[in-house]
């Protein structure tokens, strides 16, 4: 294989036209074509990269033959487009969620070993270098025992959006995100959606999830007027927040002394809290989907191994 891998997009849309910029400034990636059905776009980001643009991306696919496809389409094509790239034996990064039904996204990860290509799901939080801070300090023992987790993710209508609703498009983020903080899947689930501006979709969801040894509470909406995207961790040892956007986090350190006190007859063990020690913890800012997607193309170049059964977990659980 050369030194660099020929990519290209599928879906060039809301989503898509980030995967393009990326492609085309990661060094080790030559952006060779883009499809999409708008042609006005196409023109334009073809023209703006200097990259073959196509309306039909079989043709694509045919003519070009990339290493790398990121497939970025309304999430009712992901099953058909997907498959379609591994039979012709493409290595495909697939815009989250993996699939409409937990069926399909079994199909594609049994299609992808099939065809012995590398298949990723992209769910983009992972690659947020404020959760791989807040999974390392989880993972050190910092917050102590994770007794619980709130999440919430909400903001305006998405009008590009029209074949997924609130649960599968937003909390799927978070819902992920816990599993992977907590290394594990819940026990039981309680969700409640609700429609209240959309006629045929939920646009506002409540997860409540019980995990061996934690709960989280994960909110998404598509009604609130300002744009939140937060978690809040609470733990043994401490309490932190945590800021998506500004990828800044803040941890409340319990400062607490252990005393025994004699009450009547017998003793018992008291608590005495202090105030906390509070640290601002700042991270390198960096943009998720970049390294995400440079993490693929590295697992593509180097022949590492990439599982995508954490994006079938999380798809299981927000279509309750």
């Amino acid at each position: 294989m050369s030194d660099k891998l020929k990519c290209a997009v599928i879906g060039s849309g809301n989503m898509g036209k980030n995967h393009v910029r990326c492609f085309f400034e990661l060094e080790d990636c030559d952006l060779v074509g883009i499809s999409d059905l708008d042609n006005e776009l196409l023109e334009r980001l073809s023209e703006q990269y200097t990259v073959r643009g196509y309306t039909d991306n079989k043709k694509m696919i045919e003519e070009l033959r990339p290493d790398i496809v990121s497939i970025c389409v309304p999430t009712s094509l992901h099953y058909e487009v997907a498959s379609y790239c591994f039979e012709k034996k493409i290595n495909v990064l697939l815009e989250k969620p993996i699939a409409m039904t937990s069926n399909e996204g079994e199909a594609l990860i049994e299609k992808s070993k099939q065809n012995n290509v590398k298949f990723f799901v992209g769910h983009i939080e992972r690659f947020n270098p404020a959760i791989i801070k807040v999974k390392e300090m989880i993972d050190d023992g910092e917050l102590g025992d994770i007794t619980s987790i709130i999440a919430r993710r909400v903001g305006g209508f998405p009008p590009q959006i029209k074949d997924a609703d609130i649960a599968v498009d937003l909390a799927i983020h978070d819902i992920d995100i816990v599993n992977y903080l907590l290394g594990g899947l819940p026990e039981n689930i309680n969700v409640h959606k609700k429609k209240n501006h959309i006629e045929n979709r939920a646009d506002a969801v409540e997860f409540f999830l019980k995990y061996t040894t934690a709960s989280a509470y994960v909110q998404a909406n598509w009604i609130s007027p300002v744009k939140i995207r937060k978690l809040n961790i609470t733990g043994s040892e401490g309490y932190l927040e945590m800021d998506y956007i500004s990828q800044q986090i803040t941890f409340y350190k319990s400062n607490y002394e252990k005393f025994t006190e004699e009450i009547g007859d017998y003793s018992d063990f008291i608590l005495r809290f202090l105030e906390p020690d509070k640290i601002v913890i700042s991270v390198a800012k960096k943009e998720p989907l970049k390294e995400e997607i440079k993490y693929f193309v590295n697992c593509v170049k180097n022949d590492k191994e990439v599982d995508s059964l954490f994006a079938l977990d999380a798809l299981k659980i927000v279509l309750n």
